[in-house]
């Protein structure tokens, strides 16, 4: 049996074939753009997932990898809305998860929920945050009425993907976390605050169901089963591995995302907690800036990010004293500020290009230990080790950074794209492949490495992490306007 998994990501589009022994048979990618037209924007043309969907197809094609196909999964980023007509055309630039142009707009909204929906909403956290559908249509409904009156979907970008490839709408309660109530259904409240809002959201699947057939659209061969799929992290945590309570993940991408599977119950104020899916029950944190912000980082040195790392393995634990916060575009995970802003402090005149850089990787794994202290009281047990995945785990540096900053041993897997392995994932669920998550994950998913925390940097990162957590609430009032 071969599969399709295929991720839309922030940066790029990214699609593999593998056997259902995980092995991957090819894998191909293409880059897309954000634009950022105004302070605190971040948008994309979703002609450009368009397009790198069909160079990702053509050169699979062109390897062979998809002739005899099973079955195709998608996921993609989330917190991202497009709205589009009927037949899943964009109507206006999507408005993705970084963009913060629509904080005062939720605010308003958050404000006007009764206590008891408000407990309810964005997986517990009690806030309409400003990458909330609800925020964004009712952005759009001011801002731009014309496009929002003609608008007959407000989709995440998997699903824009999918209508176009199949022709059928939908969404899945995973990836609409925030959106859906207890029961899977969109509550009420929503065209409360947004009149018209919810004859816009698509009907709800199962994320291993199967949605539809391709219908040779993308340049997909017709006839394959596709499933509805869910949201990037969640399709990560499958391709990572996280099958069973006290399993957990670091997603290392754009963003750094958290993530622990618990018994049923539990939570934690700044936790997003998912409703239960075949047996798991998944309590996550996202933070805003991962790979991001050392991306920034290398930047601001006048580095490439190969330069960048070779400059932080220069500098020893701690980085010479030099703390950064890589709030570039305030939190999400856990403390959901969007005022808040990044820092490089503690510099000195010894302090030069490789502190500087490898405080860079230091705060995002200060910002990753913020999000684990929180998520495992809401799991209520600690996490014996994490998987790492993604972009980021490619650095063995980094690895071995967050591993002592957070004082658990990392194993790192195979398939670094766990998003898109983990799509392939539900589709092979769906089609017939395996019969549970834990067994496919079982089969298909392997450990390449493990990194053990190093002793003798504990007490420096947890005096650093002391620092930076105490710099974090010492500065956050300053941006707040």
């Amino acid at each position: 049996m071969t599969l399709l998994g295929i991720d839309l990501g922030t940066t790029s589009v990214k699609a593999a074939v593998y056997r259902d022994d995980g092995t991957r048979v090819a894998g191909a990618a293409r880059r897309h753009t954000t634009r950022r037209p105004a302070p605190g924007w971040a948008e994309q043309d979703p002609a450009d997932w368009w397009d790198g969907l069909g160079g990702v197809v053509a050169e699979l094609d062109a390897a062979g990898a998809l002739r005899g196909l099973d079955g195709v999964g998608v996921c993609s980023q989330v917190n991202t809305h497009v709205v589009t007509d009927a037949d899943g055309a964009a109507l206006h630039p999507a408005i993705t998860w970084q963009d913060r142009r629509c904080a005062d707009v939720a605010a308003g909204l958050t404000g006007r929920l009764d206590d008891a929906t408000r407990a309810a909403v964005r997986g517990r956290l009690g806030t309409v945050d400003p990458t909330h559908p609800a925020a964004r249509a009712a952005w759009l409904a001011a801002n731009a009425p014309d496009v929002w009156e003609r608008a007959r979907w407000l989709l995440a970008p998997k699903d824009q993907l999918l209508l176009r490839l199949t022709g059928v709408a939908s969404a899945d309660p995973i990836s609409s976390i925030g959106l859906v109530d207890t029961g899977g259904a969109y509550p009420a409240w929503l065209d409360v605050v947004v009149p018209g809002l919810t004859g816009r959201l698509a009907p709800l699947g199962d994320p291993a169901a199967v949605l539809g057939e391709t219908t040779g659209a993308g340049g997909l061969p017709a006839g394959v089963p596709v499933v509805h799929g869910t949201m990037d992290a969640w399709s990560s945590l499958l391709g990572g591995g996280i099958a069973a309570p006290g399993d957990a993940i670091d997603v290392a991408g754009t963003s750094e995302v958290l993530a622990m599977a618990a018994a049923p119950g539990g939570g934690a104020p700044g936790i997003v907690t998912f409703p239960g899916w075949r047996g798991l029950h998944v309590h996550a944190g996202p933070t805003q800036a991962g790979g991001d912000a050392l991306a920034w980082a290398a930047r601001m040195l006048g580095l490439d990010l190969t330069a960048a790392l070779a400059a932080a393995a220069r500098a020893g634990p701690g980085s010479g004293g030099v703390l950064f916060l890589p709030q570039l575009s305030g939190e999400r995970a856990p403390v959901w500020d969007p005022h808040l802003r990044a820092h490089w402090l503690g510099a000195t005149f010894d302090t030069g290009p490789a502190e500087l850089a490898r405080a860079g990787m230091e705060g995002v794994a200060h910002a990753a230990r913020h999000v684990l202290d929180v998520l495992e009281r809401a799991a209520g047990t600690p996490a014996g080790s994490l998987a790492v995945c993604g972009g980021g785990s490619a650095s063995d540096l980094w690895c071995q950074i967050k591993a002592d900053v957070l004082d658990r041993p990392l194993r790192r897997t195979a398939e670094r794209d766990a998003g898109v392995l983990g799509a392939a994932l539900l589709a092979g669920l769906a089609v017939g492949d395996g019969a549970s998550v834990g067994e496919l994950t079982a089969r298909m998913v392997r450990v390449e490495r493990e990194f053990t925390p190093d002793p003798s940097t504990r007490g420096v990162y947890d005096d650093a992490h002391g620092r930076y957590r105490s710099a974090q609430r010492d500065l956050a009032a300053m941006f707040v306007p």
